[in-house]
């Protein structure tokens, strides 16, 4: 699971349009445009702004953006949980599944004037053909979505709302440098308040990596904890368990990672994706503890033995590390090229290995792939909510 969930759906443009034509409509036949005052007519108006700004909702859709999917199932949301969705018509997706939801909000006017502008502003906020306005768009984005939250009836949308603005504060932390403080009150809110919600383990997670990257090791291990504890798929538990590792490390705290580890390999199975995971977690054990020739070993073995493109990606990018570490840039780079070039579908892998990428032309004195490198990694919006992204953006600084 990655940050930013899904991007902003098109597909209720023409709803909204036909929603402002009818109020529109209905201005212009009011009475007082007429000039003459029927209370027959104003009855019939009434009824007319009436259906539209209850009755709405009777006949539009919630659009739901499911992974691999081109285009929203459109439908009711009836129940929602930490496992994911269920429409009226019987259909459900799973939570890790799901992108995003525009859901039919109402009053139309909290629709119209704060939920859809959110949408569209971030929308627009990640489109490269308005690169001049994203700042602003998303600005606006973080605004609308709050505005609406705090007008929106229906239980669900206005939940959705609250999580899209704490997720949003969470992107403009990573793009613009922002006090990271809003964001993680905003998520540690939503994740106190909303703890039935499908939103719950993208938030959880996104607070765990905002709290690792401030370095606040106690608060990040017990957000994966609390998330490995969730009412979620045991696959994003796992995962969890697998961050609660990762912390421990990153805080130098190898005993209690050793004994995570060990806990791990015990319960996933052979060979399996997580148990692969554990594996590369061992040997960053391993570098944590300068101990180069063990982590290579294990290491060159999982490149060996897997032919998943994602446990490739972070077993080439490990021993690029390692190899760096010891300041074998030349024997590092290809490493790393590995992931650059051939399994970069994972965007934090991708985004790690142009980071070191443009460490290592630095250091070999090639400034123009370093320049490469790091103008990708900076530019590219599909880095956008990655760690080595905001490393960049600290460190670089232009001529």
């Amino acid at each position: 699971m990655h940050y930013n969930r899904g991007g902003s759906p098109e597909l209720w443009d023409d709803q909204w349009a036909q929603d402002s034509d009818r109020v529109e409509q209905a201005r212009e036949l009011s009475p007082k445009n007429q000039g003459y005052c029927s209370m027959k007519y104003v009855v019939h108006i009434s009824a007319i702004v009436a259906v539209l700004s209850v009755g709405t909702a009777a006949r539009a859709q919630d659009d739901i953006y499911v992974r691999g999917k081109d285009k929203a199932v459109k439908g009711y949301v009836a129940k929602e949980s930490p496992k994911g969705v269920s429409l009226k018509d019987g259909a459900a997706f799973a939570a890790e599944t799901i992108e995003d939801i525009v859901y039919e909000v109402n009053p139309i006017g909290v629709r119209l004037a704060s939920y859809r502008p959110a949408v569209v502003a971030e929308k627009d906020s990640l489109d490269p053909a308005k690169a001049k306005d994203h700042k602003a768009k998303l600005d606006e984005a973080v605004r609308k979505y709050a505005e609406a939250a705090a007008k929106i009836t229906e239980p669900f949308a206005k939940r959705h709302a609250e999580y899209k603005a704490a997720a949003l504060l969470a992107r403009q932390l990573t793009e613009e440098g922002k006090d990271p403080a809003p964001a993680i009150a905003a998520l540690t809110a939503f994740k106190t308040k909303h703890a039935d919600s499908w939103q719950i383990a993208a938030a959880l997670e996104l607070l765990g990596r905002l709290q690792l990257d401030k370095k606040d090791y106690p608060g990040a291990r017990a957000t994966f904890g609390e998330l490995a504890q969730a009412d979620v798929a045991e696959s994003i538990k796992q995962e969890a368990q697998l961050q609660m590792i990762y912390v421990s490390i990153r805080a130098g705290k190898t005993a209690e990672a050793q004994a995570g580890l060990k806990a791990a390999l015990a319960g996933f199975p052979k060979g399996s994706k997580l148990a692969v995971k554990a594996q590369v977690l061992q040997a960053e054990l391993h570098l944590a503890a300068k101990n180069y020739d063990a982590a290579t070993k294990l290491l060159r073995k999982v490149t060996k033995d897997t032919t998943d493109k994602e446990l490739k990606a972070l077993a080439y990018n490990a021993l690029g590390v390692c190899l760096y570490e010891q300041a074998d840039y030349k024997g590092a780079r290809w490493e790393f090229l590995w992931v650059d070039v051939v399994y970069n579908q994972d965007k934090d892998e991708h985004a790690k290995a142009l980071y070191y990428l443009w460490k290592i032309f630095e250091q070999i004195g090639d400034a123009e792939k370093a320049q490469d490198c790091r103008e990708l990694l900076l530019n590219e919006r599909a880095f956008s909510a990655t760690e080595w992204r905001a490393r960049a953006q600290k460190e670089y600084k232009a001529p």
